[in-house]
C-alpha cells in the first residue's frame, strides 16, 4: 500500500515540474543561423531586379529570421521614404558589436521602413540589424554583377568607433625630471631614482 502512495507522489512531483517548465515568450523570434553566402544561394528567397521593389506581398513567414551586421558601404534614400543601406558583412562579438578582423562572408542589403539621414548613416559607419530575410536583389561591386540577400530590418544599432587606449609602461630611470636630484620632496612611489643631493639636516 505503501509503495503504491509513494508511487503515485512520485508520479505526480514528476507531473508538476514538467508543467512548471517555463514557456517561450509570445512573438519571441529565434534567431536563424544562416550565412550572408548561404542567402546568397537560397532558392525560397526571388530574385528581384531592383533594389528598391515593394516587398509588400513577399510572405516572410517561412524566411530564416536573422541577425546580421557589418560596416555600411551605400546608403540609398528612396522615393517612398525607405532606406536601403549595403553592408559589408562582418563576424559578431556575442553582444553584437562587428569585429574587424579582415574576415567577410559577402555584402547584404539593409531594408528599413524609414528615412536616415546619409550624414549620420555614412559609410565607414558600423551597423548591426535584425529582421526577416525576404529577397535577393541583383546589382554590382564595381563592374562585377552581385546578388545581394535583403533584410527587412525590424531593429538596428550604430556602434561608435573603439578609441584605442595607449599602452602603460613604468617610468625609466631617464624620464625623470631634473628636479627631481634635488628636491627632498620629490619622491616616485615606491622609491626615489637616486638619493635626494641635498637633504635637509636634522638638529
Amino acid at each position: 500500500m505503501s509503495l503504491v502512495v509513494i508511487l503515485s507522489l512520485g508520479g505526480a512531483l514528476t507531473s508538476g515540474c514538467a508543467i512548471s517548465q517555463p514557456s517561450p515568450p509570445a512573438g519571441e523570434q529565434l534567431v536563424s543561423t544562416v550565412t550572408v553566402s548561404q542567402a546568397q544561394r537560397d532558392e525560397r528567397l526571388p530574385i528581384a531586379d531592383e533594389a528598391g521593389v515593394d516587398e509588400s506581398g513577399i510572405d516572410t513567414s517561412g524566411l530564416p529570421f536573422v541577425r546580421w551586421g557589418g560596416t555600411i558601404v551605400g546608403v540609398s534614400n528612396l522615393a517612398d521614404g525607405r532606406t536601403m543601406l549595403e553592408i559589408v558583412s562582418r563576424p559578431l562579438y556575442s553582444g553584437g558589436r562587428p569585429i574587424h578582423d579582415d574576415r567577410s562572408d559577402g555584402r547584404f542589403m539593409a531594408e528599413l521602413d524609414q528615412f536616415l539621414d546619409p550624414e549620420i548613416v555614412k559609410p565607414g559607419r558600423d551597423m548591426t540589424v535584425v529582421g526577416h530575410l525576404n529577397r535577393r536583389t541583383r546589382g554590382q561591386i564595381g563592374q562585377s554583377s552581385y546578388v545581394f540577400p535583403v533584410v527587412s530590418v525590424q531593429d538596428y544599432r550604430y556602434w561608435k568607433k573603439r578609441v584605442p587606449t595607449p599602452p602603460r609602461h613604468f617610468p625609466h630611470w631617464n624620464t625623470y625630471p631634473p628636479h627631481a636630484f634635488s628636491d627632498p620632496f620629490w619622491y616616485d612611489w615606491p622609491f626615489p631614482p637616486y638619493p635626494p643631493r641635498h637633504l635637509p639636516h636634522r638638529q
